[in-house]
């Protein structure tokens, strides 16, 4: 379904490929029999287990396909507080070194200013035309919530499953992600609401 929804934002295979949150190969199992040999495909995410997972059942057959454990910061997965800050997290990557960025439910775990940071660092690391693609839980002054959001605690541009741990769950008001984008370098090209367990979907690119 998340390849479909990518296929949809525009992704091709000849395209340099960067998933945020890639957990155990979610996405890449997919991508192995989709993108060009040639290509480059990376991923990385907080948990170790599913990095060496990836590093060990998908890169010895698609070398092309590199894994990267990241521990940050985030109260739902890493508590340990000596770990860096999603806030202020840098990308192990150099910049325009992709031409497609993805993020399937990271950023409805991540609070406002680590949301505003993964933003500014996917168009630091998206070439100039490169394109995002990211799931998001949404609520707007329109009328509109995702139902996941419907149970949770309002804040004035987020809100939480859980106030005690916050990034367990989190929901933003559609204007905020928006400025986020906006502040952030990326220009939206749309927004598709989602329905019970699919997630909204956000597709944007760097001018």
């Amino acid at each position: 379904m998340f390849l479909a929804r990518m296929n949809m934002a525009g992704l091709r295979p000849d395209h340099d490929v960067l998933d945020i949150g890639c957990g155990v190969g979610r996405v890449a199992r997919y991508l192995c029999a989709y993108l060009y040999p040639s290509v480059r495909y990376e991923g990385f995410d907080v948990m170790d287990a599913a990095i060496a997972w990836c590093q060990e059942n998908i890169t010895p057959a698609h070398p092309n396909f590199g894994f990267t454990a990241t521990p940050v910061l985030n109260t739902a997965y890493r508590t340990d507080p000596s770990l860096p800050d999603a806030a202020t997290f840098r990308f192990p990557y150099d910049d325009a070194s992709f031409d497609f960025v993805c993020a399937q439910s990271v950023f409805t775990h991540l609070l406002p200013e680590s949301a505003e940071n993964y933003v500014r660092e996917m168009a630091r690391v998206l070439r100039p035309g490169g394109i995002s693609c990211t799931t998001w839980l949404w609520f707007n002054d329109s009328g509109y919530s995702h139902p996941f959001t419907e149970p949770m605690e309002r804040h004035d541009t987020y809100a939480v499953l859980n106030p005690e741990i916050p990034e367990a769950a989190i929901a933003y008001q559609e204007d905020a992600m928006r400025k986020m984008f906006g502040t952030g370098g990326l220009v939206i090209d749309g927004e598709y609401p989602g329905y019970e367990r699919i997630q909204d979907l956000c597709v944007a690119h760097k001018p």
